[in-house]
């Protein structure tokens, strides 16, 4: 097991939820005007946002491939080139820019390569609703919405939930050292929401198959977060599961240094005391109303920033 580290709470609920969902809202429109962003567009849909310095790399690029440019770049917008008008042909042109880009130091986002995959929606024609396939490290640089899971493992005994919670390595890319669910990973390409859990209970917490397919489905989070690699618009599925006291997880690769398991109380000191990752713990409690209107008067306010209204395409499953 970790060392722990007590602090003192600093921080509201709030204020924490706000950490991740920091993207201004459409109403906000000098806030927005700041960020001078550039539509990515594919076949009149919005599949991501370009900040500035992206523009200009994008440019530079497509200067040395003139014959013909994989990009069309214009004041209010981006888009892949007319011949550059598949699923196949988009996912090659990203993959090479990217090579480019990461060759050159173009940007320090991509120092977090992962060689995994993401998919990004927008295209009817594409493998369920897919435009082209990132890499995972590089889609900040393109605005686009990921998506991941996050399962809560917990032990509940005459009422009263523990939760297990882990500690992020702290070779971890994004939030190194911080606390987490107990698992929650990104859904790679050709990977299903369910598959997605079961993987990442294995390679995070060394929970058998046998035990992650009894995670229970409990809803999404969605919000905007703004990072120095870029803009990162999310939605997480959420999971619940519950475990034998018996069954103690334990870390299996390197992204995990340890667990922790906590009843509720420790688990909110930790999370006001800021070492908690933004995007966790939160919705759990309020599941379980652990936290209620009645007692957190910012209540409806941290829903909505859990709930975040996303104006990018998303998965369309056939049945």
């Amino acid at each position: 097991m970790c060392s722990e580290k007590k602090e003192s709470s600093n921080f509201g609920l709030l204020d924490i939820v706000k950490q991740c969902d920091n993207f201004p809202y459409p109403e906000e429109t000098v806030e927005i005007q700041k960020f001078n962003t550039t539509p990515l567009i594919l076949n009149d849909t919005k599949i991501g946002l370009l900040l500035p310095s992206v523009i200009q790399a994008l440019r530079s690029y497509n200067e040395k491939h003139e014959s013909p440019s994989p990009f069309v770049i214009k004041e209010d917008l981006v888009t892949f080139s007319p011949h550059v008008n598949t699923f196949e042909k988009r996912t090659k042109a990203i993959e090479q820019l990217l090579n480019s880009w990461r060759t050159e130091k173009t940007f320090s986002a991509l120092k977090g390569w992962r060689d995994e995959l993401y998919p990004v929606y927008g295209d009817p024609s594409g493998p369920s609703n897919m435009a082209f396939v990132i890499e995972r490290a590089a889609t900040p640089l393109f605005g686009v919405l990921t998506f991941g899971v996050h399962l809560t493992g917990f032990v509940k005994t005459k009422g009263h939930y523990r939760i297990w919670v882990a500690k992020r390595s702290k070779t971890k890319p994004t939030w190194p050292g911080y606390l987490d669910n107990t698992v929650a990973g990104g859904i790679p390409y050709n990977l299903s929401i369910t598959e997605s859990i079961i993987k990442e209970a294995m390679e995070e917490a060394n929970l058998p198959r046998e035990i992650a397919k009894d995670s229970v489905p409990a809803g999404a989070i969605t919000y905007f977060t703004v990072t120095e690699r870029g803009l990162q618009p999310e939605a997480q599925y959420i999971y619940d599961l519950e475990l034998p006291i018996d069954v103690v997880p334990k870390p299996f690769d390197d992204e995990v240094e340890c667990f922790y398991l906590w009843d509720i109380s420790k688990v909110i000191d930790h999370i006001k005391a800021g070492e908690f990752k933004p995007n966790c713990a939160l919705d759990f409690l309020i599941r379980h109303s652990i936290i209620t209107p009645d007692k957190e008067p910012a209540y409806l306010d941290i829903l909505y920033r859990l709930h975040r209204r996303h104006e990018f395409p998303g998965p369309s499953f056939q049945s």
